[in-house]
């Protein structure tokens, strides 16, 4: 091991380390038995930066790198948490044994015990590196705690630096807006997940009552060059999310308004469709044009949720039809970038939502097919995904409609 090489994978343009880094002399393990392997170590963290960051925030712009491996050598548990994540992710590539999941009794989470309450951006940093690593295991995990710890973080900087949210994250350091939009993103997602209102309301400070989002043209406030999707985008899917909630309360009490619940959908709806869901442009290139095909997708399959919120979990609605074949005419257009991986990798949630509603013989098919491809290039929670939609398949058989996220939830999926 302290001799280990590990191919390049015939990658030598890749820049590891950004140029000008070093390793720092002094790294002060978290676990006492966790012995001084300096040299394991830089393996390591050099496995991360060429083959774990790339896949990790696979849309952000070539800033992150420098971000990142600051942010890892500001904090110990930010350290520790990249060491676990390159080693997880190494063995779970290796020799065609995608899918190794973490024994449990692995005292992982009492190595990066100090990022359950970060102090520092580097600690905020290593909790979100151990929801990657729940999500390289298979998708499950005690990832709430890390996810809930950074929003937390995220959420009282916004707090104790007013006016606004905009106005923090404008002046704010670029690893601090890295780790706030990061968090938001996964905030959002998990509030589908866990069917509960997405923790940053601050959201919806972003939006004006016509539903355009004020961050346009503020790259320092975009989600797109960290996250691949536009800001509406975004901030649409957190409103469907509080909807669905809203809606569960009021059913559970009997006081739900019909009326108001699809007067509320139509200004979600009217949000997205300003949203730029244009073809992407000859000139985008590389980076920009994934994430401007990231971007369609995530805004088509939201269309899809807000439907099964306003009509309900069934297939059949006219609305949630064409928006499943309108998601999977974007995700084809990526099928024409030599790197249209990246989009997959990205959108297994919303692929994942568009399964569990449709019945179309044909579309389940290539969902399961771009969820297995997938599975076979890297590690991950694919393989947990097709059997979510398969499951919520089998249940609706009765004629049923079949609420796909509490199947999510009790699956933990990430």
């Amino acid at each position: 091991m302290y001799n280990a090489h590990w191919p390049d994978d015939g990658d030598d343009n890749y820049t590891i380390i950004p140029s000008g880094y070093r390793l720092p002399t002094s790294v002060n393990p978290i676990h006492q038995n966790w012995i001084d392997l300096s040299g394991y170590q830089n393996l390591l963290l050099q496995y991360y930066m060429k083959h774990v960051l790339p896949i990790q925030f696979s849309h952000a712009d070539g800033s992150v790198h420098a971000i990142v491996w600051n942010l890892i050598h500001s904090s110990d548990a930010a350290q520790e948490a990249v060491y676990l994540l390159a080693d997880l992710h190494r063995r779970s590539t290796q020799g065609g044994s995608i899918g190794y999941s973490a024994p449990e009794s692995h005292d992982v989470y009492r190595r990066i015990q100090r990022a359950i309450e970060p102090v520092t951006e580097g600690d905020a940093f290593a909790s979100l590196c151990m929801i990657s690593y729940c999500l390289i295991s298979g998708g499950q995990g005690q990832w709430r705690a890390f996810l809930d710890s950074a929003c937390r973080f995220s959420l009282d900087f916004l707090e104790r630096n007013p006016p606004s949210p905009a106005s923090a994250l404008s002046s704010c350091t670029d690893s601090m807006q890295f780790i706030i939009k990061t968090s938001m993103w996964l905030d959002v997602l998990a509030s589908v997940t866990l069917i509960r209102r997405p923790m940053f309301e601050v959201l919806r400070l972003l939006n004006d009552l016509s539903g355009t989002a004020l961050v346009d043209g503020r790259p320092e406030l975009s989600m797109m060059s960290v996250m691949g999707c536009e800001t509406r985008n975004v901030i649409a899917l957190a409103e469907v999310a509080d909807l669905a909630c809203w809606k569960e309360d009021l059913g559970r009490t009997g006081s739900l308004s019909v009326p108001e619940l699809v007067r509320r959908g139509q200004r979600i709806e009217t949000m997205l469709k300003t949203t730029n869901n244009d073809n992407p442009r000859p000139a985008d290139t590389g980076g920009p044009r994934l994430r401007r095909l990231t971007s369609d997708v995530f805004r088509a399959s939201t269309v899809v949720y807000l439907h099964s919120v306003i009509s309900g979990d069934h297939p059949q609605c006219p609305e949630i039809m064409d928006n499943v074949a309108e998601t999977i005419k974007c995700l084809r257009r990526a099928e024409d970038v030599s790197t249209a991986s990246h989009v997959v990798h990205s959108m297994i949630f919303n692929i994942c939502v568009c399964g569990c509603l449709t019945d179309v013989p044909q579309f389940r098919d290539y969902f399961l097919q771009l969820l297995q491809e997938q599975q076979m290039e890297t590690a991950g929670n694919c393989a947990l995904a097709c059997d979510l939609m398969r499951r919520v398949w089998t249940s609706r058989e009765g004629g049923m409609p079949v609420d796909w996220r509490v199947v999510m939830r009790d699956m933990l999926l990430v």
